[in-house]
């Protein structure tokens, strides 16, 4: 395991006192590989008061055989949509600790929904056709940005005080680091180090 050392710049600029300012980050220091559309990025915020579940319903449909999209960023308490575009019957699955469910088999044109209420990773399948796999990932609330391929990410309209940023990326090990958005326009600078592994979290 080697460690890639990073450097996250944090810059948090007064908006209002209901939402104090920006999150601006970049993290430096590793492969581009771990960040692109097959290898996604994401960092959120942890520690605000819960808001009120957002009621738009993302979707993820079965389509050609694959999960579209196959992977995905939910809220805790979204419903996602999984429609059947195919012309075969699918049952789609999941075993994670996040979120267990068995939709049973449904065939084109049959529509079934799963509401994600519990952050974490989760791994969804087809009983059928074990190649079909996909992740939906639940985060806490709506403050969370993608890693762009550059590094840099933005998480905006944050509250002033202190919390936890955590980030995952496919093929690393995810990491926590607190930050502190003040109410000023003083920028915030974290140092921190993301060990690479075979997997992520």
């Amino acid at each position: 395991m080697r460690q890639v050392a990073l450097l996250l710049l944090a810059i948090a600029g007064l908006a209002s006192n209901a939402a104090a300012g920006d999150i601006n980050g970049k993290v430096v220091g590793w492969s581009r590989v771990f960040l692109s559309p097959e290898h996604p990025g994401v960092v959120w915020v942890e520690g605000l008061p819960t808001k009120p579940v957002n009621k738009n319903e993302p979707v993820m449909a079965q389509r050609g055989g694959q999960f579209v999209p196959p992977f995905l960023i939910v809220i805790a308490g979204q419903t996602v949509n999984m429609p059947n575009e195919d012309e075969v019957a699918h049952n789609v699955y999941s075993l994670s600790a996040a979120k267990q469910f068995d939709l049973g088999y449904y065939a084109k044109g049959d529509l079934k929904k799963v509401t994600f209420d519990r952050p974490g990773m989760v791994e969804v399948l087809c009983m059928i056709h074990a190649f079909m796999r996909a992740r939906i990932l639940v985060v806490p609330n709506p403050y969370y940005a993608t890693i762009a391929v550059d590094g840099s990410f933005r998480i905006r309209n944050l509250p002033a005080g202190t919390f936890t940023l955590t980030f995952w990326a496919d093929g690393m090990t995810s990491f926590s680091q607190p930050v502190t958005v003040p109410q000023d326009a003083k920028p915030v600078i974290v140092r921190v180090s993301w060990a690479s592994s075979s997997a992520g979290k």
